[in-house]
């Protein structure tokens, strides 16, 4: 899953441009049919397998590097000043509901961290590695569209779906603000991480932090958004 060795294919480019258009609306769907059980198991099916059907690997398996990079820890300070926000902002649940709470928090929080990116990442490299023109305005073009498409799948699944049932953070306060502006910059340091690490376990721990750590002030619990 190196950067720069798989080469997407014209396949690839229309597999990216239909999930970030449409499988955020398809999730928030099927969220408001059955639950979310249905649309998560969609949405991790489809990141781990294309993943391993397109690009023969999910990049957890390589090398770590000997050094890491300073954009990772980046990344961690920018997710810090995220729970910062987050602890500001917070939606505490009305009742703790321990096994539920645990449960969301030592199994959705890690799945959900090591698999989002997975998905986000495919969508833009299918579009930035895609071995078209060599022209270098080419190649930007290519990658602008894999940033939009990126930013565009990344903003929907959010609004169109997360924020049916994951309230954790009271988004309209200023920290509520502040919290959506650095998680959305930490979206974006998710791909250079990757590329300069090769890594996927880097783009996980950020992640997991931001997925693990409100649940334990707020008491959020996933299972009872899981069916209808």
């Amino acid at each position: 899953m190196d950067a720069g060795i798989w080469k997407p294919a014209r396949l690839d480019l229309a597999i990216s441009a239909l999930i970030a258009l449409g499988l955020p609306w398809l999730a928030g769907w099927l969220f408001d049919v059955s639950g979310a059980f249905v649309p998560l198991l969609l949405y991790y099916g489809l990141a781990w397998g294309l993943a391993l059907w397109r690009r023969g690997s999910s990049g957890y398996r390589k090398l770590l590097p000997r050094k890491i990079s300073a954009w990772f820890y980046l990344n961690v300070a920018v997710i810090l000043g995220a729970l910062l926000m987050a602890r500001w902002s917070a939606i505490v649940a009305p009742h703790f509901l321990w096994p539920g709470m645990l449960a969301t928090a030592f199994i959705w929080a890690p799945l959900n961290a090591a698999t989002e990116q997975i998905l986000w990442i495919y969508i833009f490299e299918a579009w930035d590695l895609y071995p078209g023109r060599p022209e270098r305005r080419a190649s930007w073009l290519r990658r602008l569209a894999g940033l939009l498409l990126f930013s565009v799948f990344v903003g929907l699944i959010h609004t169109a779906f997360w924020l049916k049932f994951l309230h954790t953070v009271e988004a309209g306060t200023l920290a509520g603000i502040i919290f959506v502006s650095l998680t959305s910059l930490s979206g974006y340091l998710h791909l250079v991480v990757w590329r300069k690490t090769g890594n996927m376990l880097f783009t996980f721990i950020p992640h997991l932090l931001l997925n693990l750590v409100p649940i334990f002030w707020t008491g959020y619990s996933i299972l009872p958004w899981l069916f209808r």
